[in-house]
């Protein structure tokens, strides 16, 4: 069984996750309406089925679906729109079957209570966050869509979760609790120095990308990672409200290990965790 995104035409009705059998074509033309056409979508990759032959039977546009793939999909932005029902499945693996939609995805659409709007300009500036903060998910995609076209040198867009103020506040307590990371000052350890990361890929990017400040900061879902050493490689890692290790992540990278580990980090219980046993 698989898990998908089901967003129904009718804005009145809420999107809904729906379990289905592995790649079951009749199943998904039931939720379409007809034969299938796939329109894939980027960060993170997934694929959305509608309606072959939906504009052809003049069928409603589906506003949620379309701003969903004008912001995961930015060739069909203002391009072309999406009618009639559709569903979000993850990438067919090795086998060609399709998986359920991802994890991130899922996430961000029904367990985030707040969100917030992200520009891609250049990679020397990376992601820059909007202050815009939204309660409403299609609110924000509405707002990421507007922002990409109008603002000068705006090549990407995305809408993520705003970190929940209580976790940013626990992190940082356990991070200030630290005599290394509370000895920061160039620059200084604050509630502000916790930067999102929206993939496993962002997250070792940005820790590999090496030379860190004392008390620089990421996080993914709700793992933190603070760098305790100069320039170094030693992470004290959150989970679970606890500060557990500090770990040296490099290696793990160099050696193609790194998204194993943080499956199973973010996989552990507390009890695990505390025990390292994770």
């Amino acid at each position: 069984m698989i898990t998908a995104i089901v967003i129904p035409v009718d804005p009145g009705q809420p999107i809904r996750l729906q379990q289905f059998e592995t790649s079951d074509i009749d199943a998904y033309q039931q939720i379409v309406g007809g034969n299938l056409q796939i329109v894939g979508l980027e960060r993170p990759p997934a694929e959305m089925y509608l309606n072959e032959s939906g504009k052809l039977n003049r069928i409603r546009v589906n506003h949620r679906a379309t701003t969903l793939v004008w912001v995961h999909n930015s060739a069909f932005r203002n391009h072309d729109v999406i009618v009639g029902p559709a569903l979000i499945v993850g990438p067919p693996n090795r086998h060609g079957d399709d998986t359920s939609a991802p994890r991130d995805l899922t996430d961000l659409l029904f367990n985030s209570e707040r969100y917030r709007v992200q520009l891609w300009t250049d990679s020397a500036s990376g992601w820059t966050s909007d202050p815009e903060v939204f309660t409403d998910w299609t609110e924000a995609y509405r707002y990421a869509l507007q922002q990409v076209e109008t603002q000068e040198g705006a090549q990407e867009v995305r809408v993520v979760a705003e970190l929940a103020d209580e976790l940013r506040e626990q992190w940082f307590k356990l991070g200030i609790e630290n005599p290394w990371i509370s000895s920061a000052d160039d620059p200084p350890f604050t509630r502000n120095s916790f930067v999102g990361c929206y993939s496993v890929e962002e997250l070792e990017q940005n820790i590999g990308h090496g030379n860190w400040a004392i008390g620089t900061a990421f996080y993914y879902r709700d793992l933190c990672f603070i760098n305790q050493v100069e320039g170094g490689d030693e992470w004290l890692t959150i989970r679970h409200g606890i500060a557990f290790e500090s770990m040296t992540l490099e290696p793990s990278i160099e050696e193609g290990k790194f998204a194993r580990l943080i499956r199973r980090l973010l996989t552990a219980s507390k009890t695990q965790c505390q025990a390292l046993t994770y």
